[in-house]
């Protein structure tokens, strides 16, 4: 029986953990993880770079694993030694096939066929792509771009690839891995707009690892928005989640890849791999934590929060989003532009769709909220009328940027007066974005000397708005922003109907049915004291993770009025948030939850 409701504990064993394996000793090392996390399923693999497990072990593996309950699937990791002496002429990094060459496909083709001879489904590590430059694949390559090439290319070998074992065992299931380096996919291979009709299902790498110290600058924020992303390209056919131990120190680094996956409700987590986690001191708490999310979700409904447009295989502003959502914007990933939603936010990204100024000016001239980045913009005021002889984002905002930069770290309030500045720990910079008074207005700004500069700005274009967010170029500063700052900024993600209040490295996980969970990350914490602002007139917050306790509204307001003198707010403070641990919460509303729509009064001045 599984230990947990929501999702599945799988461990992925490679090859080369298992070659040697007896059944007693697998009997033992399983022992260890039942204990400490469970063990629901496993990813067998009877092949990895060059070495494939005999027949005879092979099954008694299956074996094994199935006499003590637990379910087995195969692997794969397309991974190959030189197989001629013209290969040592290729770079292929750790062993990667070069999906060009004719010998290579055909072993590719052999180790299909023997994983599913003995499978009814097995799962593609995350080796499956190529960034080989040998002299056959410039030639196939022609004129084509290396991104045009290697998605044509993998594009072919996953449906050669899903035949062959089809071929062998029409019952087999193939399932593509996808890795956490979401935005390279494109020039390696990777196209899950495509492959996702190829592959029976696709699966999601979360392994962020310590941001700080690792090549690959993922925010650990990552583990949950790239599940939810490749959930919306195959709804339903997102098999799960998978993360590892490498170049997690300390380990609590481990555990949040496993709490935030979780967070996005996946069908399972899969840790890898049963060789490098036996004995390994950061299994040791993670059954704990999950057990207690898995109690969470099920009074959880499916995740939501302001949906972030990123279109296939578009690049620019690199996990902008991953960084906000660490500073408390609750977001939802998509590859569909959100026609019928309430609000929607746009990185630089989104001008991979051609078409994006017309769906964004309609989305907004029709009563949307959209928050753009400075990038987005940016790339939007370049694309003149001349250029595309269509309307630009000129005729939505007076935003101008002629080049111009600044760096500070002092921050206030928007409009007339601004209140009193706040400092940030770091000093940024950012791009200058000009802009007309009163055409556009200021809601917070940055302060360099006796000037002031935007940094989150807003137009009235039709029934709508248009947010403007002005990036800092160094994202990983976005957390040290003032509270002030980051809660102007919160403020305009509306897709949930309450926003964090407080510093940042504070993720919020939004649900549809007014239950959310608070993870403050662990590790480079700003001090500070955390609550929620709700929109509307809220009671209480009851805690999930605490049962019977509720916190009441804040003493110094309770209901409150937001800017423009129309909507009520209830703010709460939260208590003893502590960094690594787990806080569960439900809104509980009151009977007049909003307020009554009121008649429009001018007022351009104190009477």
């Amino acid at each position: 029986m599984s230990r947990y409701k929501n999702f599945k504990l799988v461990l992925f064993c490679t090859a080369q953990n298992m070659a040697e394996l007896t059944e007693d000793e697998l009997d033992t090392q399983l022992k260890f993880f039942e204990k400490y996390c469970g063990c629901d399923k496993v990813y067998l693999e009877p092949y990895r770079d060059g070495y494939t497990i005999p027949e005879p072990q092979l099954e008694l593996l299956i074996r094994a694993f199935r006499n003590r309950g637990v379910e087995v699937s195969g692997a794969l990791t397309t991974t190959c030694n030189n197989l001629s002496d013209g290969d040592r002429e290729k770079y292929r990094m750790s062993g990667t096939y070069c999906f060009t060459n004719k010998q290579m496909r055909e072993h590719l083709v052999k180790t299909v066929e023997y994983t599913a001879a003995h499978f009814d489904e097995f799962i593609l590590d995350d080796w499956f792509f190529t960034m080989c430059s040998c002299d056959e694949c410039r030639d196939a390559k022609g004129t084509r771009s290396w991104e045009e090439y290697r998605l044509a290319l993998m594009e072919e070998i996953g449906e050669l690839v899903v035949k062959s074992a089809k071929a062998v065992n029409p019952k087999c299931r193939v399932i593509i891995k996808y890795p956490n380096w979401s935005e390279a996919y494109q020039e390696s291979g990777y196209n899950p707009a495509a492959q996702r009709h190829i592959f029976d299902q696709i699966y999601t790498g979360t392994e962020t690892r310590d941001t700080a110290n690792t090549d690959q600058h993922l925010p650990r924020y990552m583990s949950y928005s790239l599940t939810r992303l490749l959930e919306n390209y195959a709804p339903g056919r997102n098999g799960g989640t998978w993360f590892d131990p490498y170049g997690c120190n300390p380990i609590e680094i481990f555990s949040e890849q496993g709490y935030l996956s979780a967070f996005a409700r996946p069908k399972e987590l899969t840790l890898f791999c049963w060789g490098s986690l036996y004995n390994n001191r950061v299994v040791t708490p993670l059954g704990l934590q999950l057990d207690q999310i898995d109690a969470f979700l099920d009074k959880a409904g499916a995740p939501v929060g302001t949906v972030c447009y990123l279109p296939p295989n578009a690049q620019g502003e690199d996990h902008l989003e991953d960084f906000l959502g660490m500073a408390g914007v609750p977001l939802e990933l998509s590859p569909d532009f959100p026609e019928n939603a309430k609000s929607v936010f746009l990185t630089a990204q989104a001008h991979r769709d051609a078409g994006i100024m017309q769906k964004l000016t309609k989305f907004v001239a029709d009563g949307g909220r959209a928050v753009v980045t400075s990038g987005f913009v940016i790339e939007a005021l370049s694309q003149t009328n001349g250029k595309t002889g269509r309307p630009g984002i000129e005729e939505m905002t007076s935003i101008r940027y002629r080049g111009r930069r600044f760096r500070t770290r002092e921050f206030r309030g928007g409009g007339i007066g601004g209140g009193g500045g706040e400092l940030a720990k770091h000093e940024m910079s950012f791009p200058l974005l000009e802009h007309r008074n009163n055409t556009t207005w200021t809601l917070a700004k940055a302060v360099a000397g006796e000037e002031n500069y935007p940094i989150l700005l807003s137009d009235h274009y039709g029934k709508g708005e248009l947010i403007t967010l002005v990036v800092p170029d160094e994202y990983g500063y976005i957390y040290s922003l003032p509270p002030a700052a980051l809660e102007a900024i919160r403020g305009q993600f509306t897709g949930v109907p309450y926003s964090l209040r407080g510093p940042g490295q504070c993720s919020i996980f939004a649900y549809d049915n007014d239950v959310f969970a608070v993870y403050a990350y662990i590790g480079g914490l700003v001090s500070g004291t955390y609550g929620l602002r709700v929109n509307g007139r809220a009671e209480s917050l009851e805690s999930l993770s605490q049962p019977g306790m509720k916190l009441s509204p804040a003493p110094s307001g309770g209901f409150g009025m937001g800017f423009g003198g129309g909507a009520v707010t209830t703010d709460f403070n939260f208590f003893m948030l502590q960094p690594g641990d787990l806080n569960f919460y439900k809104i509980n509303w009151s009977a007049e939850r909003d307020t009554p729509e009121q008649e429009f009064q001018a007022m351009s001045a104190p009477h």
